[in-house]
């Protein structure tokens, strides 16, 4: 599994690497920041170790960024604008006295397990509003842009455009599923064998429409994958495995959920294929910037709540 980097990192250092960033110099940085210099040339440390980066370089007359370190500054300048903005409007900003209608956009399978525990979440703090849970579609990042959308979660996708922020909430992990009777009976299988059966797979609207995460990774190794099933519902793939000797790539979390009907096989491939990172999508323009941060944290939780088992276990590995 890929390094969770975000939750053991020390936000307090994020604006270091920030005004680090936009000055180029120690000295002047440490005065924004009102710190000494041993403090910020501190703080760098940490950033190095953290990131396994050396982040900024010495120059004449100062320090210039890494590519990792610019690329780094672009993704954080939109989020913590809206932090700030949200931060600023914080006295402003009352969960309990909204009365509007909350749109987001899920893929199906979170639809699907945590729909209802990110309702629950939302009507806790929000009673007075009415909340749209919704299944993403190619058309969702248009709606995003015109505001009709509050917020979206998915996986990366091409072609995003520079007016919507991506803030990441989370790690996802694939598992093999097939049914019990599946003549398969190994708890493990290999790309090659995996290729001679036939697969069913998730659509995910405009993220996976052309190729599912499987294809390529068996192509990746070599092989070839047998497409023979797609669907954007989950009980009807389930109901199709009932049916036919596929298997169905699927969140590890959650495989145990599905037993003793249907049982896991892990996939002999590096962690990396076959995790994905989630992020919520929404204008960086969005008219109400500390409820967005607001449901951008709901989400985190619940997908937190949704990711537990798979964080507490390494049966998967």
């Amino acid at each position: 599994m890929a390094k969770d980097r975000f939750n053991n990192l020390d936000l307090n250092l994020l604006r270091t690497f920030v005004v680090l960033a936009q000055e180029g110099n120690m000295r002047r940085a440490a005065a924004r920041l009102h710190v000494t210099q041993p403090a910020v040339s501190h703080a760098l440390q940490r950033l190095r170790h953290h990131f396994e980066d050396e982040l900024f370089i010495k120059v004449p007359g100062g320090m210039t960024p890494t590519q990792f370190a610019r690329t780094l500054q672009e993704r954080l300048k939109p989020v913590l604008v809206g932090l700030a903005e949200a931060v600023n409007d914080n006295n402003a900003f009352n969960p309990a006295e909204l009365d509007t209608t909350l749109r987001i956009a899920l893929p199906p399978h979170l639809n699907h397990y945590i729909g209802a525990t990110l309702y629950r979440r939302l009507n806790r703090d929000a009673p007075n509003a009415s909340v749209e849970l919704m299944e993403w579609g190619g058309h969702t990042p248009v709606l995003l842009l015109n505001g009709e959308l509050d917020v979206g979660v998915n996986i990366p996708f091409p072609h995003r455009s520079k007016e919507l922020i991506a803030a990441p909430v989370g790690q996802d992990s694939g598992v093999m599923m097939v049914h019990h009777d599946h003549p398969y009976k190994g708890r493990s299988i290999t790309p090659e064998q995996l290729s001679r059966w036939g697969l069913a797979c998730l659509f995910n609207p405009g993220i996976t429409d052309q190729q599912p995460i499987i294809q390529r990774v068996l192509e990746a190794h070599g092989h070839s994958a047998k497409i023979r099933f797609r669907s954007a519902s989950l009980p009807t793939i389930f109901s199709v495995l009932r049916q036919h000797d596929y298997f169905f790539p699927h969140t590890a979390a959650l495989a145990d959920s599905h037993a003793p009907e249907f049982r896991p096989v892990q996939l002999e491939v590096a962690p990396h294929y076959l995790t994905v990172d989630m992020f919520a999508y929404y204008h960086r323009g969005h008219q109400h910037p500390a409820v967005t941060l607001w449901l951008v944290e709901h989400l985190a939780e619940a997908l937190r709540g949704y990711l537990k088992p798979l964080l507490l276990s390494d049966k998967w590995d």
